[in-house]
């Protein structure tokens, strides 16, 4: 999100802006599960590999997988930011709409 004071300083939250965040980070995840996919241990050919060569790679496959769920989840959890602070925004700005109102 870009623009978020505006020219007194005051914090400016483009509820626009945080929509377009949000669908860029849920394309990312949907790209690290595309390839979390193609990193499936269960694709190793086991008749072709024996030994220390497909443990080596189950391994590797193992750990690249739990890296790519883990920003999976940093995905969620970066959504979930985003949709609080602009709920919180939203909150704070109906709250002194309502206040001006009783001032008025």
């Amino acid at each position: 999100m870009s623009g978020l004071r505006d020219a007194s300083g005051t914090i400016v939250i483009d509820e626009a802006e945080a929509e377009e965040d949000i669908r860029r980070v849920q394309n990312a995840r949907a790209s690290l599960e595309e390839a979390r996919q193609y990193l499936d241990p269960a694709s190793i050919d086991s008749e072709r590999m024996y030994g220390m060569t497909r443990d080596a790679i189950e391994e590797q496959f193992t750990r690249m997988t739990k890296d790519l769920t883990d920003w999976q989840d940093y995905c969620d959890a970066t959504v979930s930011y985003i949709r609080n602070i602009v709920a919180e925004y939203q909150r704070i700005d109906r709250e002194y709409a309502a206040k001006a109102k009783e001032l008025k």
